[in-house]
């Protein structure tokens, strides 16, 4: 199924939830952050950057690609990325915190997270990120962090992993257009991650629709971390997915504390924490979730 597809069905189970007149507002802001990106490339076009260069981000030195789109062109454009996620996390991580980090991609948030805490795990599954990842832990000689290359589910093991062009759009969730379209990766729950390292205090995951999945295996971590931050795409789970997944979170006694949407300097949303309930209802976006205990 491609990302559109799964974006149409969602938009219509939404309706039938909710009714039209939420289901269009959802849909306005999602074709207003649509002309939004475009006008983004614009702008990214007339810097003239090309291949790798070096730039200070947020205090830490990072490596990017401006000819890859998506992380790296945010980041070049705009010298952070998800403004309110990112100040969040800076307000709310000390010198105590052991992180750790679900997808860890090129490692933004790992080299702001290693500025402060006092480890962080920098698990990532796919090849090429996880060498770029270590390249921009290296460039800041940080002795903190640990990468790992393997991704998190609900048990330990091997699984595919779906290969995109953007960087942070690889996922474990949906089927390959074609068998070339992805890689095996090692697999292991958060568990039981945690029982062979320190136990994390802060766990931040953004997998791409695979939230299900990776939550199933840390049943017994989160009744420990003090913070959760996961990016919900609700446009690629089921609502009965979306459901579960916030059940267990509240059983864990994680407690809802910031809900972003298009977490873009100009662009972003913040939501009241009863949208939770909207969620639940058969809103269908994709949100960043805080939660604390």
């Amino acid at each position: 199924m491609t990302k559109l597809t799964a974006e149409l069905m969602a938009t219509v189970d939404m309706a039938r939830s909710v009714g039209i007149r939420q289901t269009s507002t959802r849909v306005r802001n999602y074709f207003a952050a649509r002309s939004y990106e475009r006008a983004r490339q614009r702008r990214f076009n007339r810097l003239g950057l090309q291949g790798r260069v070096v730039r200070s981000v947020l205090g830490s030195k990072m490596e990017l690609d401006a000819g890859k789109p998506g992380l790296d062109r945010d980041i070049l454009l705009d010298g952070i990325r998800e403004p309110i996620a990112t100040g969040h996390i800076l307000s709310i991580l000390n010198k105590d915190d052991v992180v750790l980090e679900v997808g860890a991609n090129i490692g933004y948030y790992a080299l702001i997270e290693a500025r402060i805490c006092k480890k962080i795990y920098a698990v990532e599954p796919h090849p090429e990120n996880v060498e770029r990842l270590k390249r921009n832990i290296s460039l800041n000689d940080f002795d903190n962090v640990i990468v790992q290359q393997g991704a998190f589910g609900e048990q330990d093991g091997t699984i595919p992993l779906y290969c995109s062009d953007l960087s942070n759009w690889h996922s474990c969730k949906d089927a390959p257009s074609s068998k070339a379209n992805f890689v095996e990766v090692d697999c292991f729950t958060i568990d039981s991650f945690a029982k062979k390292n320190e136990t994390p205090t802060f766990i931040k995951m953004d997998v791409e629709g695979y939230e299900l999945e990776v939550l199933r295996g840390a049943t017994e971590t989160l009744k420990k971390v003090n913070h959760l931050f996961l990016e919900l795409h609700g446009t690629i789970l089921k609502q009965s997915e979306l459901n579960e997944i916030l059940d267990m979170i509240d059983a864990s006694g994680l407690k809802p504390s910031l809900i972003v949407q298009y977490d873009r300097p100009g662009l972003a949303r913040t939501y009241e924490l009863t949208q939770l309930d909207k969620i639940r209802a058969g809103d269908r976006g994709t949100f960043e979730l805080f939660f604390s205990r």
